[in-house]
């Protein structure tokens, strides 16, 4: 494949994409439903991955048959953010995050992360993972749009701080709504199946992204992208 010319800025997803988030995820989303006799299968959750938290909640909720007058979704959901919380400092950056970031920062491209995390747990997260943090120069949260994934409402919101046209951005998601919402904002995609997640991986692959990274963001290669399109051709 020819590298692929004109990029002027790269936006990644954060959880399950930068960092191996869905263990502790998975974790967390279980203990609310364990205390009411019920549990959550990696399938089900692989159906909520990327959603902002009053999708997702409703979703579990209703599959796993938990009634509105036993759990809301927002109770569900601030239950779940106090659990998953507490196990923010075991949560590692997945290989290769770090070598990534640095090699895509010395060739000058600008980097955003868009994620469906509202940003107060944002920054509680990020506190363990300051050292990906300082490669971006950018950051949209799922609070701060109007839609969720997989609307591109976040990838166009994080290319325009960043000051790129979306069509010349590369995303990089774990999600198949990610994906999605990549190729509705006119983005080139880098899919990134987790294996935990089968069918997550099949859904990634039948959307097409541009790279599909079975063996993780770390095998991404900086060589099958140009150097970053010069200042003067962005989005003002």
């Amino acid at each position: 494949m020819a590298a692929l010319t004109g990029i002027e800025g790269v936006i990644f997803d954060l959880d399950g994409t930068l960092i191996d988030y869905e263990g502790a995820s998975h974790e967390a989303l279980n203990r609310p439903l364990q205390r009411r006799g019920r549990a959550v299968s990696w399938e089900q959750h692989a159906k909520i991955v990327g959603m902002k938290p009053e999708d997702w909640s409703r979703l579990i909720l209703e599959d796993v048959g938990v009634l509105s007058s036993e759990l809301t979704a927002d109770q569900y959901a601030a239950e779940y953010f106090a659990e998953v919380e507490s196990l923010y400092a075991t949560i590692p950056a997945w290989a290769g995050t770090l070598c990534l970031l640095r090699q895509l920062r010395a060739r000058n491209f600008p980097l955003a992360i868009a994620t469906s995390t509202p940003r107060p747990s944002f920054e509680k997260k990020m506190v363990h993972h300051v050292d990906i943090l300082v490669h971006m120069s950018a950051v949209v949260t799922g609070d701060e749009v109007q839609h969720g994934k997989p609307a591109p409402d976040i990838f166009l919101e994080a290319a325009r701080r960043l000051g790129c046209d979306p069509a010349r951005c590369i995303v990089f998601e774990d999600a198949p709504a990610g994906v999605t919402g990549a190729h509705a904002a006119g983005s080139q995609a880098v899919g990134l199946p987790d294996p935990r997640m089968p069918s997550n991986a099949k859904r990634l692959a039948d959307l097409r992204p541009r790279w599909l990274l079975a063996d993780g963001i770390g095998t991404f290669d900086v060589s099958s992208i140009g150097a970053p399109a010069s200042p003067s051709r962005r989005s003002k």
